[in-house]
């Protein structure tokens, strides 16, 4: 058994406790990533191009937090319920596993960023359409 698992996780603020809890389930330094925003390179604010070229605005608009996106490679069974206890316990949005996926690949967050993409799209095409009529509620 060979997974790499992704985890989303709403805001970089409990960076700490992920990792502490990714270290806790038995996982090893090289076994995981932990993607996050440069905060000395991230734009603090953001402005209109026209503002920001003339100068002739002090008003800004802040950016929201980035959201705290990490990958574990997990070798068994034990390990992949070990990292995915140690995901919900920190509040994770999403979990996405991955077979077969390598660690080295997982470096790349853009390819992640694509196979979520892409699986997200094949459940929103895959689901059954359905209609139903204003007589069935009305009965219900």
């Amino acid at each position: 058994m060979n997974y790499t698992i992704v985890g989303l996780f709403p805001s970089q603020e409990n960076i700490k406790e992920v990792t502490a809890g990714i270290e806790k389930s038995g996982i090893k330094d090289q076994d995981f990533i932990i993607y996050r925003t440069d905060q000395e390179n991230a734009p603090e604010v953001k402005k209109n191009f026209w503002d920001r070229l003339f100068k002739t605005s002090k008003t800004a608009v802040k950016i929201a937090p980035d959201h705290l996106i990490t990958s574990v490679s997990v070798k068994n069974a034990e390990e992949f319920k070990n990292v995915t206890k140690s995901f919900e316990d920190n509040k994770v949005v999403k979990i996405y596993e991955f077979k077969d996926m390598t660690i080295d690949e997982a470096k790349d967050l853009n390819y992640i960023k694509k196979i979520v993409e892409m699986r997200a799209k094949s459940h929103i095409y895959g689901m059954p359409e359905f209609s139903v009529s204003g007589t069935l509620m009305n009965e219900l």
